[in-house]
């Protein structure tokens, strides 16, 4: 029987929004119990892992080492995700290295020393084809096989709809749960303008989405505008600056501009070891080196961001803050329309410009399959989800969710795995403390920010503070 997924939609929105934040997993605990009308999985059925990337291996070598059964499913032919730039899905660029540094960037399995500290893309897709090899996962999952929907049998179970490549139709099969491991930076997921677009593509321009850029040859003596600074945008407007006859870079919001290295080495990697400190000793110490290695925003000809250091995701300074003080990237703010090849642009003491390409690096929607379906009414996706992970109203549905932290976030998918692994084992062995979590599953979970990213949505988090929560469920689910 075919479960509707609608029941869910008109449930309350999860008391996270409605709670102060909880300080500690322990606190956690000693909350009442509010609900045991949870049911087991079915543990004679596999779980699925959706995604072989760096969060779906972590999750199926957890799984393997706790013992749960489980396949995973893959629409490329190789692991990877959108690290293989020969995945369709990839966005990957030509030149593109790691955003944090191999330090923090690793699946408990560290890189080579003698890698880069921050890796090319080619490394990235070696590093996990080889942990894939040595967690012998390889031959547990399905390639070149698309997940299309799943839906509640009546006994608890999920049928899951899959379609292996050149099929003419899907085939369905019953698995015990489902780990969504699909990520979201990729191409289904990225955000189109779509009346900038269109307004675009009429006056005939050259345009793409920052998903489809591969290196800078074809903009070679063209005015090239670049629509947002994020990661994607300041890399891509540095490089492009290096061709073209001229680059302008417009964008909404200004974000902090923040060294990738200090005194030689990664930054993150520093952030991570100055954690222990009070927030404001961290903030205070970032402003320094902020102001020692970038510089003032003015100094660049970036507005001054609205928000102070740590408040939200800041960029690393990947060669974007040179390109600025040469102008070979030009500040533009938010670009209004597009007409017959000139932008127009939100200052009014800013010129229209002629261009002749426009790259639109406006970022990605964070959407997993299955958990629209199944939201409640919240602007925040993450208030749905336990801890990050675990959906709220079904126990065999869980989400390698991918937090946004300081440092890399590969180490978090470890975690992530773990605890999603020590659910299922311990329903598999009738753990004590199972029915203890569904009961408080749609509780507000602790508060994983402390003082980081407060302006910012519930995926982002302290990372040290998040990954000590997740070993301590873990711990306790394995008790």
């Amino acid at each position: 029987m075919d479960v509707s997924l609608n029941r869910f939609r008109n449930d309350s929105p999860s008391l996270a929004q409605r709670s102060r934040p909880l300080r500690s997993v322990d606190e956690w605990l000693q909350q009442s119990a509010v609900s045991t009308e949870f049911e087991i999985t079915d543990v004679h059925l596999p779980v699925l892992v959706v995604g072989a990337g760096p969060a779906g291996l972590a999750a199926m070598a957890a799984l393997k080492r706790a013992g749960v059964a489980f396949e995973g499913v893959e629409s490329h032919s190789r692991v990877g995700g959108i690290w293989d730039q020969s995945n369709p899905l990839s966005s990957i660029y030509d030149s593109l290295k790691t955003n944090t540094s191999r330090l923090t960037t690793h699946l408990a399995l560290p890189m080579p020393r003698t890698w880069p500290d921050y890796p090319h893309h080619r490394q990235v897709k070696e590093y996990l084809q080889y942990f894939a090899t040595v967690e012998g996962l390889i031959s547990r999952i399905h390639f070149r096989t698309d997940f299309e929907r799943a839906w509640k049998s009546d006994r608890g179970t999920w049928f899951v709809a899959l379609r292996t490549a050149g099929a003419s139709r899907s085939f369905v099969q019953e698995v015990r749960a489902i780990v969504v491991a699909t990520g979201f930076h990729h191409k289904r997921n990225r955000i189109i303008p779509e009346p900038m677009w269109q307004q675009a593509v009429s006056c005939k321009l050259d345009v793409i989405h920052s998903s489809d850029y591969r290196c800078a040859a074809s903009y070679a003596g063209k005015r090239v505008l670049v629509v947002g600074l994020g990661v994607s945008g300041a890399d891509i407007a540095d490089e492009v600056s290096r061709v073209a006859a001229r680059t302008l870079l417009s964008f909404r919001n200004a974000p902090w501009i923040v060294p990738a290295n200090v005194l030689g080495k990664p930054a993150d990697a520093a952030v991570g070891a100055a954690a222990w400190l009070p927030f404001w000793v961290q903030r205070e110490a970032l402003r320094v080196a902020q102001a020692w290695y970038v510089g003032h925003p003015r100094h660049l000809g970036l507005p001054i961001p609205t928000h102070g250091l740590l408040d939200r995701f800041a960029i690393a300074d990947r060669g974007i803050s040179k390109a600025l003080r040469a102008r070979r990237v030009v500040v533009r703010s938010r670009v209004t329309s597009i007409r017959e090849g000139v932008a127009v642009f939100e200052d009014p003491g800013q010129r229209p410009e002629a261009i002749d390409a426009v790259i639109f690096a406006t970022g990605y929607a964070r959407r997993y399959p299955l958990l629209d379906e199944l939201r409640a009414s919240s602007n925040d996706l993450s208030d749905d989800l336990a801890f990050l992970i675990f959906d709220r109203r079904e126990t065999g549905l869980t989400f390698m969710s991918l937090p946004i932290t300081t440092t890399g976030g590969w180490p978090v998918f470890v975690e992530q795995g773990r605890a999603i692994a020590a659910y299922f084992a311990a329903e598999q062995r009738g753990g004590a403390n199972i029915q203890a979590f569904n009961a408080r599953r749609r509780l507000p979970s602790p508060d994983f920010k402390r003082s980081v990213y407060r302006r910012a949505d519930g995926f982002h988090v302290d990372g040290r503070t998040y990954a000590r929560s997740l070993r301590r469920l873990t711990g306790w689910l394995s008790e």
